[in-house]
C-alpha cells in the first residue's frame, strides 16, 4: 500500500525551537525567571504543532484512502473544497470529511487516486499560482507532480544560497572570538564586519529572486518563467 508522508526535513525543520525551548525552560526553572519559562513553553509548543502537522500520512488503497486507521471509500466522495487560510483541502465523504494538507508531497496523487483532477477543484489553481517565495521552501506547500522537477532544482538553489548566508554568520562568530583575544582585536573587527556585510548581501540577493527578505519573492514552481529557467539549467 503506497503511503504519502511529509519528508523528515519538514518534520524536523523546527528542531532549533526544540533545542532552545528546552534550554530556556531549564534556565527559567533554574533561575526562577518567568520570561524564560514563557519563551521556552512557546518554542516547545511551536515545535510540537509543526511535528503534529507534519506527522500526517495517508495510504492509497484500491478502495480509496486510508488515514488514521479509517478507510475513506472512493465511491463515497461527494466533493473537494479548498480551505485557503489553512493551506489544505477538505474531502467530503458524506457523513465524514478528510483534511488533505497542500504541503503533503503527493496530495495531487491522492486526488487522482480518487478520480479528481486537481485543476478541477474550484479556486485551487488560482490559489497555488498566487503563492510566491518562501512558502514553497518551508514545507507549507508542495507542488503537483508536473512541477516536481522545477521545484527540486529551485530547492537546491535555495539551500546552496543559504549555506553562503550561514557561512557569513560563521565569520561573524569568528570575529567575536578574535575580539575576545587582545592580540587579534583588530583582525576580529575586520572579520566581524566582513561577515556581517556578506550575510546582509546574500540574505537580500537570492538567485532569480526566489525569495525576498523581507517579503515573499517571485518563486512559484507553476510559473512558466521558472520552468524555462529550469530547462535552461539542464532540467
Amino acid at each position: 500500500m503506497p503511503e504519502l508522508a511529509f519528508p523528515a526535513w519538514a518534520r524536523w525543520r523546527l528542531g532549533w525551537a526544540l533545542l532552545f525551548g528546552v534550554l530556556l525552560l531549564a534556565l527559567g526553572l533554574g533561575m526562577r525567571e518567568l520570561w524564560g519559562l514563557l519563551l521556552g513553553v512557546l518554542l516547545l509548543w511551536t515545535f510540537a504543532l509543526n511535528l503534529r502537522r507534519t506527522g500526517y500520512t495517508v495510504g492509497l488503497e484500491a478502495e480509496g484512502l486510508r488515514h488514521g486507521g479509517r478507510l475513506y471509500r472512493r465511491e463515497a466522495l461527494r466533493g473537494v473544497t479548498l480551505d485557503a487560510p489553512w493551506g489544505r483541502l477538505w474531502l467530503d465523504f458524506g457523513e465524514e470529511r478528510l483534511s488533505l494538507p497542500l504541503g503533503l508531497p503527493g496530495w495531487d496523487e491522492a486526488l487522482a487516486h480518487l478520480g479528481v483532477d486537481w485543476r478541477g477543484v474550484e479556486g485551487l489553481q488560482d490559489y497555488l499560482l498566487g503563492q510566491r517565495g518562501r512558502v514553497w521552501f518551508l514545507g507549507a506547500l508542495h507542488p503537483p507532480r508536473e512541477a516536481e522537477g522545477v521545484h527540486q532544482w529551485a530547492l537546491g538553489l535555495y539551500r546552496r544560497h543559504f549555506r553562503k548566508v550561514y557561512g557569513a554568520f560563521a565569520l561573524v562568530a569568528l570575529g567575536f572570538l578574535l575580539l575576545a583575544l587582545k592580540p587579534t582585536q583588530g583582525l576580529g573587527v575586520a572579520v566581524l564586519l566582513l561577515g556581517a556585510a556578506l550575510a546582509r548581501f546574500w540574505a537580500w540577493h537570492f538567485p532569480h529572486d526566489l525569495v525576498r527578505l523581507p517579503g515573499g519573492g517571485r518563486y512559484n514552481p507553476l510559473d512558466p518563467e521558472f520552468l524555462r529557467l529550469w530547462k535552461e539549467a539542464g532540467g
